[in-house]
């Protein structure tokens, strides 16, 4: 019997190599989606930043708090040098943020005790219009609290916030000496403020 001519052999079977030529790309792709979803990468991204157990050494820790002039809630404008000699915490925050809305009450009282000279908290609000400051304010009947508008996001990037609520200690010479995320008590305010002082 003769060998075969082409036409006469059997119809031709894929080569392994060449299935595994084909199949390698496609496990690859599927590999690649599988991580991408499973990371949340495809998901929108959560519009609340999420507080952390820690909060890296911030590079203005004992370097002078960078001076800025922001509109206040009232319609006047502050600027941070201004407060020379006094402590102050500048606190970023939102309305929807929920360890923001509980420190509140606390900064109020705080303030309260302070006087005139005192240490001051600069309530820095993130993005919120006026009118939604002031609603929300009058809702949860909370006042006394100088709150400034960082409308363009400008002074969170300057401070390279990324987490609410987060909150600068700066001292009566105006050097950043502590940074705080999270919610700050009561206890922790009267602890920096009598810590930072001026002597």
């Amino acid at each position: 019997m003769g060998a075969l001519t082409v036409s006469e052999q059997s119809p031709s079977r894929l080569s392994p190599t060449l299935i595994i030529l084909l199949v390698l790309p496609l496990l690859g792709i599927v590999g690649a989606l599988l991580t991408i979803f499973a990371s949340g990468g495809l998901a929108p991204p959560d519009p609340t930043p999420q507080p952390l157990p820690t909060l890296p050494v911030s590079l203005l820790i004992n370097r002078s708090a960078p001076n800025f002039e922001l509109a206040a809630l009232e319609g006047d404008s502050l600027r941070l040098s201004s407060l020379r000699g006094r402590v102050v915490f500048l606190n970023f925050w939102a309305t929807w943020c929920e360890p923001c809305r509980r420190e509140l009450p606390t900064f109020q009282t705080f303030m309260q005790s302070q006087g005139e000279d005192g240490a001051v908290i600069l309530a820095i609000n993130n993005g919120e219009t006026p009118e939604q400051i002031t609603e929300f304010l009058a809702e949860n009947n909370v006042g006394g609290i100088p709150v400034l508008l960082d409308s363009d996001f400008a002074l969170q990037d300057r401070y390279e916030v990324s987490f609410f609520p987060t909150t600068f200690v700066i001292d009566a010479g105006g050097v950043v000496r502590d940074v705080r995320l999270g919610e700050i008590t009561l206890e922790d305010l009267n602890t920096y403020t009598e810590q930072y002082g001026a002597s």
